[in-house]
């Protein structure tokens, strides 16, 4: 067995190094041979699988972008390899939705390399992501957030950014169509999510699997303070398709358009994805992942 691992070395508190030794001693009690690769610049997750061939699993110890680095790289030489997970950035949430712990020593141990789920992945345009494809005010706070602010303050950083952000976002005229439902008209946010929760809030219980080939496609179009408060609101309890001003499909396919041409961002798992337009396709079971003992795989 053959295992490829993959790890930013100043993800999360930074201490990436100093916690692989710990990792290649632990996984040499399960493979035979492993490749260990430390990344130093964007892209370098995606290049490094594509290199590294015949392996029967991969490793990545970082945060989101990382991961999705990595699954893209999986995506391009359509790779069979189960993937290991371990958190090493500030949100996790890919870690979390898997049930691993988001302290790495204990996700490390935790691991059962004899259970593992297939999940569904997400692709927009030619990039990969893991939980969820946005658009809004929210999710540009996100991308403010500088990385001694994510050092210093962990998540809270993006709390604070995005209510500033907030108060001053802008509303989006958007054509959206789906194999589900077609909109057309004001968008405040878009949400296309392959999960129904993000950390350990449970927003909405629709279409809470990992691996049924959808995702939920959420339109807020209005853009008050009042809106939002309700549509937060409707987050926190687990209802937010029941808003009054939210559009709700569970969509296999996605494309979105700025009807006035303006150059609008899409956030994917909290980096800059591609501008507008694009087109989002769930790829059903796309990736075998690795699961912790105690977490059920059904």
């Amino acid at each position: 067995m053959k295992i490829l691992f993959i790890y930013n070395p100043n993800s999360g508190d930074e201490s990436g190094e100093e916690f692989i030794g710990e990792v290649q001693k632990y996984l040499e009690g399960y493979f035979e041979e492993i490749i260990l690769k430390g990344t130093k610049k964007e892209g370098d997750g995606t290049k490094f699988v594509q290199e590294t061939k015949d392996v029967d699993a991969i490793g990545v110890y970082g945060g989101d972008g990382t991961v999705n680095e990595v699954l893209l790289g999986m995506n391009k030489v359509s790779s069979k390899a189960k993937l290991l997970v371990l958190p090493g950035g500030t949100g996790n949430l890919f870690a979390k939705k898997l049930g691993i712990d988001d302290d790495k020593e204990a996700a490390l141990r935790s691991i059962d390399f004899t259970k593992s789920k297939k999940v569904d992945l997400g692709k927009v345009n030619e990039n990969i992501f893991s939980l969820f494809a946005s658009i809004g005010a929210v999710p540009e706070a996100i991308h403010e957030v500088s990385s001694e602010e994510k050092s210093k303050f962990g998540g809270l950083a993006y709390i604070k950014k995005s209510i500033e952000k907030l108060a001053s976002s802008e509303e989006y005229q958007f054509q959206v169509k789906s194999d589900a439902g077609n909109y057309s008209g004001p968008v405040d946010h878009l949400i296309v999510g392959l999960s129904n929760k993000i950390g350990n809030i449970e927003f909405t219980s629709e279409n809470e699997e990992m691996d049924n080939g959808k995702a939920n496609l959420f339109i807020l179009t209005r853009d008050s303070i009042k809106d939002r408060l309700e549509a937060l609101k409707d987050s926190i309890i687990g209802e937010v398709e029941e808003g009054e001003n939210v559009v709700h499909y569970s969509v296999k396919d996605v494309e979105i358009n700025s009807i006035d041409g303006e150059d609008v961002t899409l956030d994917i798992d909290g980096d800059k994805g591609p501008n507008l337009p694009v087109k989002i396709e769930i790829l059903k079971e796309a990736v075998e992942v690795y699961l912790p003992r105690e977490v059920q795989n059904d």
